[in-house]
């Protein structure tokens, strides 16, 4: 293991002279190699094998665990074991590994070393045997290896980041690996970290503000014992999960970080901090070679971003990125006053920031392939270096003196994976002349050198020499090859303790301390509350009250909140909980009978048996497991009521013998009122015949004793059965617990005119009924009209569409028809998809792909009430277009319906009412489509809306005057939006013509008043002419765009941060915002 620090290596041999003789575990003698005790241990012999029935077992034993008061004690070797003949070594049986003892894990080694049988038997054509006449040798071979980090060949089972490091780490929400790895670097970023705290937000809300949000993440971090959650960050960004489920550019997330923190720090005493960390100033020039004439701009950076490819170090890179282009031939510069020049055209840095995030492009646009790609070149970037050679000579050069541009690194951002996909972590130096640590996710751990630099380095050996390497080589190698630096953190030597300096008490708002105390106080005194709860559980209590109230299947709905929920302790007395539960009923003791319910095989809850008085001294605990069942960890009881006009004696004993009394329950369906209600329970003989109980049953329900009734069994929800009244209860199979539903026996004329009225007419055909009744929520999907609102519903999941529309519509006053239903999605319960109107869908096909709250049966399917029938509607298409008025920024977006066989004429027709054109304007449209950022298609008149997919974002706006009159030696130029590469598109592209001889910076201003944007968010932008050969020129406020020769692919590219949240990458990445 060439890559490991090597401390001792020792080899020891144990000469065993008689192998039988041997007890079947047998320790070898101690021997000391690195300063460790080792011993071979356990040659275990069992005739019949140890676990494994026919292998010898050889194991490496650490003896210096029994002397260790260390729990945190451990060494690492790589060990050979082998076995040999006693008189030549070179025959013999080897096995190897590498291994971490520790004092839980002291010992390693091999279960199946050796077959037992083949110990006597030659090992080859030498004819020798590994034990001859009874001797053997074992060696062992140990390699002790030093453990700079702590951590080698470590399997993490309780690993203690802030023990073992004194730091701790973020937890990954999902994929925000990548943001960690950044919010690492701005917390050791000491300066930063205290201005953050500097930003008063004494009233704000976590949740809402960002400032506070870092705060709390950063306040926790230095404090914390454990990793650090970042959810409420994320809420403050105005992130949903699914954006925590989306990785992202660090460079982007910086950028956007950075701008809203330094609007945070404005009017308070953190203002200038990240200008006094961060920006630096490089002035884009072009000087003239044979006349004193220059013509240059200064503007400010945070970030610099270096190239990687054809680059070998990092010198190389910030030697690229000042390279000089010579203007000359036809490429020659118009010099104002001096004509066509030579000259020479580059940047340079005036001044460089006291802290250096190095961006190295790592993915690229690939013009030939159309896709991003990764670069996994090799590229070294050293611990010091010295910037003074890439700085313009100057005022600012020499207030820096000799030593001014000296960095040493402080971080470095690593990114392992491919354009698809991968992981993000950080190592930092988070002390001057402290160690470097590795911050991956929650986990710390200290670093080599070798990590920070090598293993970061990228590379690895060229795909055609992986056919030579074995498997575990080519692992490496892959691993090695997409591994390496993203982004590089430097501070400057002579900022450095000012930057470092750590933070004093003083420095944290006190009412942050105030809020995270008493947050954490109260995270105890809830895991004090759970304790607890080990000494306590749930008993649901259902009584005779609850059952004459409930209108469904079964003796009550589990999901309900029917009955009481009452806290039982678990060594409080079976007569204590009698006691509370009667007194909870306004009753004594004597006046109630508790009873458990268990759920049938048939997936419905009964009473079982009654709890008797010889458990009144049991424990609660007792009688759960008793007459409880192991599935549920509560306890369901019923409570039964003594009949205040039932015998003096107490209540009904209840048998299981044939002719015993059971305890049925008994239900009473009303057609004419489609209600269904609990009448109370019976106690019945087995024996006696079903009819017997009519009259009991009248008289509950005060009808004449002789009325005529049919009575059934509720076996399950969709199983109800008819009973013979001449059967007995036994013969009808009645056992305790069972519920048995009567109705009236209705006339021909009742039931004819019942269900003409669509009534439930039997009992049957009601439990179907309330088997498939749901709740449905109809939301409006349109929630900002104050006149629409949400209607809960009952409804049958077999209710058709123009069931439930009809339903609806009596709630909004409206024709049924006029109602569109969309689905509700999964994960958001946001609409979704619409609902396409059929005579024969049903309700429970319409919720199929729908949202179901937890909890409940409740569903959700928005509405919409439309001016015109849904028949009409579905022979048309909603086309949903944004105008774009007098500047970029001023968009309106329209939804027009419009036949399905409508043109581009049609959408241009419907859309002028609601649109105002500019009075001196052009009157000339021009419609054309976009997805993320890039322009897809104009539109003629007479294009079909059929051709637009819905996935494209539809635009219209007035062609402007310039463009229009136009003249033929001006030419027109496609202008896009990006950040960083052309890969990552963002925004509407737009067009501008080049006028003849105008310098760029007029350009710029005609492009500054077309966007709209504010002078803050315009004077960011960066602009370069991106040609189709792929070569990228940055511009400059003299430079003469008419006098460059164009090709039809160019187009003038804008680098900014996008602020709209519209999609990027091809749908696939969102581009980051932060609101909070």
């Amino acid at each position: 293991m060439p890559d490991l620090e090597e401390r001792a290596c020792e080899t020891f041999q144990w000469d065993i002279k008689d192998w039988r003789a041997l007890d079947k575990r047998v320790t070898g003698p101690e021997f000391e190699i690195g300063g460790y005790k080792w011993q071979v241990v356990r040659i275990l012999l069992f005739p019949q094998g140890n676990n494994v029935l026919d292998q010898v077992a050889v194991y490496l034993d650490s003896a210096e665990p029994r002397e260790q008061q260390d729990p945190n004690w451990h060494v690492c070797a790589q060990f050979a074991l082998l076995m040999s003949n006693p008189d030549d070594p070179t025959v013999y049986t080897s096995h190897t590994a590498n291994h971490r003892f520790t004092v839980d894990e002291a010992d390693w080694g091999f279960t199946r070393f050796h077959e037992i049988r083949k110990l006597d038997t030659p090992l080859d054509q030498r004819g020798l045997p590994l034990i001859d006449k009874g001797r053997t040798i074992i060696t062992a071979y140990v390699r002790v290896y030093n453990d700079p980090t702590g951590v080698l060949w470590h399997n993490f089972i309780n690993y203690d980041s802030k023990a073992m490091t004194g730091y701790v780490g973020l937890k990954n929400q999902g994929a925000t690996c990548y943001m960690s790895s950044l919010l690492q670097s701005l917390f050791f970023t000491n300066y930063f970290r205290k201005s953050v705290f500097a930003i008063p937000t004494a009233d704000d809300e976590p949740s809402k503000s960002v400032a506070l949000a870092l705060q709390r993440v950063f306040y926790q971090m230095a404090t914390s014992p454990n990793a650090v959650d970042t959810t409420e960050l994320t809420k403050s960004f105005g992130w949903t999960s699914l954006e925590s489920f989306m990785q992202h550019d660090v460079q982007e997330f910086n950028r956007v970080l950075q701008d809203n923190l330094e609007g945070k720090m404005k009017g308070t005493a953190a203002e200038g901090a990240i200008q006094k960390l961060f920006v630096g100033k490089m002035k884009s020039y072009i000087k003239c070679i044979n006349v004193d004439y220059e013509s240059s701009r200064v503007e400010n950076f945070y970030d610099i971003q270096l190239n990687v490819k054809g680059c070998q170090t990092l010198r190389d890179s910030f030697a690229n990125y000042i390279d000089v282009e010579t203007l000359d031939g036809e490429n020659k510069y118009q010099a104002e006053g001096h004509g066509l020049q030579d000259a020479r055209k580059g940047v340079i840095f005036e001044s460089l920031p006291n802290v250096l995030h190095l961006q190295l492009k790592r993915f690229e646009y690939d013009i030939e392939r159309d896709a991003m790609v990764k670069i996994n070149d090799r590229h070294e970037f050293p611990l010091n270096i010295d910037l003074a050679d890439f700085v313009a000579d100057g005022e600012e050069k020499q207030k820096a003196g000799p030593d001014g541009f000296n960095y040493t690194l402080h971080g470095v951002l690593v990114h392992s994976g491919d354009l698809h996909g991968g992981h993000y972590f950080a190592l930092l130096k988070p002390e001057r002349d402290g160690k470097w640590y590795r911050f991956d996710d929650d986990r710390v751990t200290q670093a080599t050198m070798k990590e920070v630099l090598d293993e970061n380095y990228g590379g690895g050996e060229p795909l055609e020499n992986l056919g030579a390497m074995n498997l575990a080589m080519r692992q490496l190698n892959r691993h090695k090859r997409f591994t390496n630096a993203y982004m590089l953190v430097y501070v400057r030597d002579n900022a450095m303790d000012e930057v470092l300096k750590p933070l004093q008490a003083g420095d944290v708002p006190e009412h942050l301390q105030l809020r995270l105390d008493a947050e954490r106080q109260a995270i105890e005194n809830r895991r004090k509350e759970r304790d607890e709860l080990l000494l306590y559980f749930n008993a649901r209590v259902i009584s005779d009250v609850d059952f004459k109230a409930h209108d469904g299947v079964d003796l009550f709905s589990p999901a309900s909140s029917a009955g009481k929920i009452l806290k039982v302790r678990k060594q409080d007395t079976f007569a204590t909980f009698k006691s509370v539960v009667a007194e909870s009923y306004g009753l004594s003791e004597d006046q109630i009978r508790v009873w458990t319910l268990v759920k049938r095989q048939n997936d419905t809850v009964r009473t079982d048996v009654p709890i008797p008085d010889a458990d009144l001294n049991s424990t609660m605990e007792h009688v759960r497991e008793k007459y409880g069942t192991r599935a549920q960890p509560d306890l369901k009881c019923y409570i039964e009521f003594a009949d205040p006009n039932g015998s003096p004696k107490g209540f009904p004993v209840a048998g299981d013998a044939p002719n015993g009394a059971i305890m049925i329950f008994i239900k009473y369906y009303d057609p004419f009122a489609s209600t269904l209600e609990g009448v109370g329970k019976l106690f019945v003989q087995k024996n006696a015949k079903v009819g017997d109980i009519v009259p009991i049953l009248n008289e509950r329900k005060g009808f004449p004793s002789n009325t005529p009734l049919k009575l059934f069994e509720e076996i399950k929800p969709l199983m109800i059965e008819p009973m013979k009244m001449k059967s007995t209860f036994h013969q009808c199979e009645i056992q305790g617990g069972d519920i048995i539903v009567f109705q009236k026996e209705l006339t021909p004329k009742e039931a004819t005119e019942l269900a003409l009225q669509n009534v439930k007419t039997t009992i049957p055909q009601y439990y179907d009924y309330i088997f498939n009744r749901i709740v449905v929520d109809f939301k409006p999907k349109n929630s900002e009209d104050p006149t629409l609102q949400t209607y809960s519903i009952e409804l049958s999941k077999k209710s058709t569409y123009d069931q439930v529309a009809t339903k609806l519509a009596e709630r909004l006053g409206t024709d049924p028809l006029h109602i569109q239903f969309t689905s509700a999605s999964i994960t958001g319960g946001v609409p979704k998809t619409t609902i396409k109107r059929s005579t024969n869908l049903q309700l429970q096909e319409m919720l199929s792909s729908g949202y179901a709250h937890q909890g409940n049966n409740t569903h959700v399917i928005f509405y919409e009430k439309l001016d015109i029938s849904i028949v009409e509607l579905e022979s048309k298409r909603v086309i949903k277009v944004t105008w774009i008025g007098s500047t970029m920024k001023d968009e309106t977006t329209h939804e027009l319906m419009l036949l399905k066989t409508s043109t581009l004429n049609g959408v241009i027709e419907a859309l002028l009412p609601k649109i105002k054109l500019a009075p001196n304007g052009t009157q000339k449209l021009r419609t054309f489509s976009v997805y993320n950022g890039k322009l897809i298609k104009e539109y003629g008149p007479m294009d079909p809306i059929s051709n637009i997919p819905d996935s494209l974002s539809l635009y219209v706006e007035e062609i402007p005057t310039d463009e229009y009159e136009r003249g033929d030696t001006e030419q027109l130029i496609s202008c896009v939006h990006f950040t960083g590469d052309l890969g990552r598109l963002h925004s509407v592209p737009f067009k501008m013509v080049i006028r003849e001889g105008e310098r760029f910076a007029d350009l710029k201003a005609r492009i500054h008043a077309r966007l709209g944007m504010s002078d803050k968010d315009f004077a960011k932008v960066k602009f370069s002419l991106c040609q189709s050969t792929g070569k990228i020129n940055a511009l400059n406020d003299d430079d003469i765009l008419s006098e460059v020769e164009l090709s039809s692919g160019d187009v003038l590219g804008l680098d900014h941060v996008d602020k709209s949240g519209r999609s990027n990458r091809l749908g696939a990445e969102k581009a980051i915002f932060i609101r909070g």
